[in-house]
C-alpha cells in the first residue's frame, strides 16, 4: 500500500470524529474493519497516527490554526486534518519514522501545501518565540523542551534541504542529475530485520458513569405546593365574597316587592340587556360643525339604485301593515302607553334615590370640612411655636455665615494677586512670540510671490496651447447627404414606393380611423343621456323618501328629550335632610368668619422686625459687592498700564 492511501485512511478516520460523543477505540476498530487489506505494519501506523492525533488534539489544533493565520492565509480549510497528521509526525514521531520515509510521505502530497507548511513548522525564530509559548500553555514547559523541540531542532538541516527541493519544483527548476556510480557487489541479505512496531497507546481509563441528579433537588417539596394551592383558593374565595358584598346593597334600605313586580323588573332588565351590543363596532359620530357646513354627498349609480330598492321594500312593508289594520288585526298602542307610564314611574324613583344620595354626600362633606377647620387651628398653634424657634436658629446662622464670607473674601484677594502675576508673565511671552511670527510671515510672503510668478508663466504657456487646439478643432468637414423623397429605392419590387407616396397613404388610413371613432362616440353619448335620465328620476324618489324619514326622526328625538328631562322630586325625608345640611353649612361659615378675625389680629411688631433685618442684610451685601468691584477695577488698570509700557 502506498503512502497517499495510508494518509487518506487516517484523514477518513479523523474526519467527523468527536471525542465527546464517540469513543476512540470504537472509531479505530471501525476504521480497521473497513480496511481489511492493510498489513500489520500499516495497521500499526494507522493506529499510532489516529491515537496520537486524538491524544494531542489541543496542541495540533493550535499549530494548524496559527499556520492558517501566518503562512496559509490562501490555503483551504478542508486540508486542516492533513496538516494535523503531518504536524503530529514531525513533532512526536519523526525520529521513529525516519526522515527518508517522511520525505516519501511529503513527495506524495501537493508541493505547494507541503512547502508552505514545512516552511512554517521549521522556522527557528517562530519556534523559539510564540509557537513555544503557545505549546507551553497546553503542556508543561519541561516536556516541550525535552520531547517536542528536539525532534525539530535535530532535523533542521534535512528539513531545509527538503524545503529548497519543494521550492525548486514549484519554480520548475531542473533537478541536478545524480552522479553515475559503479556497480559494486554486495553480500546477500539473508535475514530481513522486522520493522520496529509502533507501540500501542496506553488504554484510557474508563470512569464509572455517575448517577444522575435526582429531579427532587430542583423541585420544591410537595407540602409547599399544597400550601400555595390552599392559599390561592382562600384568596379567590375571599375576593369572591368581597365582590358579593360590594355588589349587594344594604338590606334594611330595601322595601319588599311582590312576585309580580319582580317578574316585570326581570323582563325589563332582560329586554334592556338584549338591546345592548358591547362587542359591536361603535363608530364615532361626525362633528356638528362639519355636518352643518358639509356639502351633500354625491352618490354613484350603484348607490342610487341600491337606495331606491331599499325604499321600495319599505313601502311594500307599510302597505302590508295598512292592509292588516283594515282587515281587523290589532295594534300595539295600548302596550306602548302602558310602557311609557311604567318608564315614567321608574324615572321618578331613580331621581328620588339620586337626590337622597346627593344630600347624604353633601352632609358628609360639611362634617368633613368642620373637622378639617378644627385640625388646621391646632396646626397653626404648633406652627407659631416652631416659627419662634426658627427665628433664633436663623440669627445664629446669619452670624456664622458672615464670618465664613469674611474668610472667603480674604482668600479671594490672595488668589487674585497670584492671577495678576501670571497674566503679566503671559503678556511678556506673547510679545516675544509675536515678533517671531512677524519674521516668519515676511519670509513666507517672499516665497509665495516667487511661486505666484512661476505659476503665471506656466498658465500663459498652457493658454497658448489651448488656443491652438481650439483653432484646429474649429475647421469643420462637411458630411451632409441629400435625399430625394419622391424617388424609390430601386430594388425592383412590385410594391416599391417612395416616401412621399407612403406618407399620403398613411394620411388616408388615419382619416378613415377618425371617422369610425366619431361614430362610436355618438353611440356612447346617446346611451349616456338615456342612463342619466333614469338616474335623475331615481334621485327624486330618494330625496322624497329621505324627507319623510327625517320628519319621523325629529318627532322621535323630541320625545326622547322629554324623557331625558329630570322629573321633579318632593318627599319629607329629603326636606329634613336639606334643613340639616343648611344648619351644618351655617355652623361652618360662622367658624370660618371667627378664624379670619383671629388671623387679622396677628402681632404687627414681629413682621416689622423681620423686614428691618432683611433690609440691613441687603445693604451689607451691596456694600461688599461694591468693594470687590473697586478692587477688580484697580487690578485691571494696573495690568493695562503695564501692557502699554511693554508695547511702547
Amino acid at each position: 500500500m502506498d503512502f497517499t492511501s495510508l494518509i487518506d485512511v487516517c484523514i477518513k478516520g479523523l474526519k467527523g470524529f468527536d471525542a465527546e460523543t464517540q469513543a476512540a477505540d470504537i472509531r479505530l476498530q471501525d476504521i480497521l474493519d473497513s480496511n481489511t487489506h492493510l498489513e500489520e505494519s500499516e495497521e500499526n501506523f494507522v493506529v499510532e497516527v489516529f491515537s496520537g492525533c486524538v491524544r494531542h488534539h489541543a496542541l495540533l489544533v493550535v499549530t494548524v490554526e496559527n499556520f492558517y493565520l501566518d503562512e496559509g492565509k490562501k490555503m483551504l480549510r478542508k486540508d486542516s486534518i492533513l496538516y494535523r497528521i503531518f504536524s503530529y509526525l514531525v513533532l512526536f514521531r519523526l525520529d521513529d519514522l525516519g526522515f527518508h520515509n517522511f520525505e516519501s510521505f511529503v513527495a506524495q502530497q501537493d508541493n505547494l501545501k507541503m512547502y508552505l507548511f514545512l516552511k512554517y513548522l521549521f522556522d527557528l525564530p517562530k519556534l523559539q518565540s510564540w509557537l513555544k509559548t503557545k505549546w507551553c500553555n497546553i503542556y508543561d514547559s519541561k516536556y516541550v523542551e525535552d520531547s517536542i523541540l528536539p525532534n525539530l531542532l535535530n532535523n533542521m538541516e534535512k528539513a531545509a534541504k527538503l524545503i529548497s527541493q519543494l521550492n525548486d519544483k514549484l519554480q520548475n527548476k531542473p533537478q541536478p542529475k545524480k552522479e553515475s556510480t559503479f556497480t559494486r557487489p554486495q553480500p546477500f541479505n539473508l535475514t530481513e530485520v522486522k520493522p520496529r512496531s509502533v507501540p500501542l497507546p496506553e488504554p484510557v481509563p474508563k470512569v464509572k458513569p455517575t448517577n444522575p441528579i435526582p429531579s427532587s433537588t430542583y423541585k420544591s417539596p410537595r407540602e409547599e405546593m399544597e400550601l400555595a394551592k390552599k392559599k390561592e383558593e382562600h384568596r379567590k374565595k375571599s375576593e369572591q365574597m368581597l365582590d358579593r358584598v360590594r355588589t349587594m346593597s344594604a338590606n334594611h334600605t330595601k322595601t319588599a316587592k311582590s312576585a309580580k313586580t319582580q317578574e316585570r323588573l326581570n323582563t325589563i332588565v332582560k329586554e334592556s340587556e338584549a338591546q345592548l351590543k358591547f362587542d359591536s363596532y361603535k363608530a364615532r359620530p361626525v362633528p356638528k360643525k362639519i355636518m352643518e357646513n358639509a356639502s351633500p354627498i354625491k352618490l354613484n349609480a350603484a348607490a342610487i339604485l341600491r337606495e331606491d330598492a331599499l325604499y321600495a321594500k319599505k313601502e311594500e312593508e307599510e302597505l302590508k301593515k295598512i292592509v292588516g289594520v283594515l282587515s281587523g288585526e290589532g295594534t300595539d298602542d295600548d302596550f306602548q302607553t302602558w310602557k311609557k307610564q311604567r318608564d315614567e314611574e321608574l324615572r321618578i324613583e331613580e331621581a328620588e334615590e339620586r337626590a337622597r344620595k346627593k344630600m347624604i354626600g353633601m352632609l358628609s362633606y360639611e362634617e368633613a370640612m368642620l373637622a378639617k377647620q378644627k385640625l388646621t387651628e391646632l396646626n397653626k398653634q404648633k406652627v407659631k411655636k416652631m416659627k419662634v424657634e426658627a427665628d433664633k436658629m436663623l440669627k445664629e446662622y446669619l452670624i456664622s455665615q458672615l464670618q465664613i464670607e469674611e474668610e472667603i473674601r480674604e482668600k479671594v484677594l490672595s488668589i487674585q494677586d497670584g492671577h495678576q502675576q501670571a497674566k503679566d508673565a503671559q503678556l511678556k511671552l506673547q510679545e516675544v512670540k509675536r515678533k517671531m511670527v512677524q519674521e516668519v510671515h515676511a519670509e513666507s510672503k517672499a516665497l509665495m510671490q516667487i511661486a505666484v510668478e512661476e505659476a503665471a508663466r506656466e498658465m500663459e504657456r498652457k493658454m497658448k496651447m489651448i488656443q491652438e487646439i481650439r483653432a484646429f478643432d474649429r475647421t469643420s468637414i462637411s458630411t451632409a447627404k441629400f435625399v430625394d423623397l419622391t424617388s424609390t429605392a430601386g430594388f425592383g419590387f412590385l410594391c416599391e414606393m417612395s416616401i412621399a407616396e407612403l406618407r399620403e397613404r398613411i394620411a388616408l388610413i388615419k382619416e378613415e380611423k377618425a371617422r369610425e371613432l366619431e361614430e362610436k362616440r355618438g353611440d356612447i353619448l346617446a346611451e349616456k343621456v338615456s342612463y342619466k335620465k333614469m338616474i335623475e328620476q331615481k334621485l327624486e324618489a330618494i330625496s322624497h323618501n329621505r324627507g319623510v324619514i327625517s320628519q319621523e326622526t325629529a318627532k322621535i328625538m323630541e320625545e326622547k328629550k322629554k324623557l331625558k328631562s329630570p322629573p321633579q322630586v318632593r318627599s319629607t325625608e329629603l326636606d329634613a335632610m336639606q334643613k340639616k345640611l343648611e344648619e351644618k353649612r351655617a355652623e361652618r361659615m360662622k367658624y370660618r368668619s371667627n378664624q379670619q378675625m383671629t388671623m387679622n389680629t396677628l402681632p404687627v411688631k414681629r413682621t416689622v422686625n423681620l423686614e428691618a433685618e432683611k433690609r440691613a442684610m441687603e445693604e451689607r451685601r451691596w456694600k461688599e459687592l461694591e468693594r470687590t468691584r473697586e478692587r477688580v477695577a484697580q487690578m485691571s488698570t494696573k495690568s493695562v498700564g503695564y501692557r502699554d509700557t511693554l508695547l511702547t
